[in-house]
């Protein structure tokens, strides 16, 4: 009789969990995704061809993936989704590691988001701290994974994060801080920006050059780590000085500015 009772509560469990895997592609299947809009900034020339101001709401540049260095890519990877290429979407391990190492700080050291988690967060969702904004985040990532390559994903990431000072992608922070295309940054800039992504005030060399210094060379450090570059150049960027642009006055030419608004 134990025996029959234990078949049909197998039995049970079973279609249950049956039925909860198909009542979760129902949902992810129902739910709709909408296409990424992403804008780009209008840039304001003078009669010499020098930038006077970018217009925008979010100043953004999109640049292909090809377009953009592979030392950046892999910085940016490193330390905000190493296992991108490995996971669904979501990622159980990342998630645990984290839980683990901020459980031993007492606070927030790392976070367990993959890299398709940011990207329906900055694209579809608000960032309210709500569990039904966690579980659409979810549910979205997971058909966003369905519907795009790992690579599509990645450019559109690396063109729509937000970096700092009105700077969103890749593009439009490497002119924002170093005054150039990201076509051009080398290792030790390419690490910068990849530090800068966790929290842009923080970490933003023109707020706080010395913890973003700091940042950018705990991310160099675990690219040497993981076998990304070589140990002589990782000390080589380690030690390179920050160079910043500047950033661009909103003052200039703002007769001509406001006429273009109007």
């Amino acid at each position: 009789m134990s025996r029959v009772l234990a078949c049909r509560v197998l039995v049970t469990v079973c279609v249950a969990a049956l039925g909860f895997v198909v009542l979760m592609v129902g949902i992810i299947w129902a739910v709709p995704l909408p296409d990424p809009d992403i804008a780009h900034a209008s840039r304001v020339l003078d009669i010499h061809g020098r930038l006077i101001r970018e217009l925008y709401v979010e100043r953004r540049t999109a640049l292909t993936l090809d377009e953009i260095p592979s030392t950046l890519r892999l910085a940016i990877l490193t330390v905000e989704d190493e296992r991108f290429y490995h996971h669904f979407g979501l990622d159980p391990i990342a998630l645990v590691r984290a839980t683990v190492v901020n459980w031993r700080s007492g606070r927030i050291v790392e976070g367990g988001s993959t890299i398709s988690q940011q990207l329906v967060k900055n694209l579809y969702l608000s960032h309210d701290r709500t569990y039904y904004r966690k579980i659409m985040e979810a549910l979205l990532t997971v058909k966003l994974e369905m519907r795009m390559d790992k690579n599509t994903i990645l450019q559109l990431y690396l063109n729509q994060i937000y970096m700092g000072h009105g700077a969103y992608g890749v593009e439009a922070a490497s002119q924002t801080y170093f005054g150039k295309s990201a076509r051009a940054l080398d290792l030790a800039e390419s690490a910068l920006l990849a530090a800068i992504i966790r929290s842009p005030e923080n970490y933003s060399p023109y707020n706080n050059p010395e913890r973003a210094k700091l940042r950018r060379n705990q991310v160099l450090d675990r690219m040497e780590k993981k076998g990304h570059i070589t140990a002589m150049s990782a000390d080589q960027a380690r030690q390179a000085p920050i160079h910043l642009t500047g950033l661009i006055s909103e003052s200039a030419a703002p007769y001509f500015i406001s006429y273009l608004l109007t």
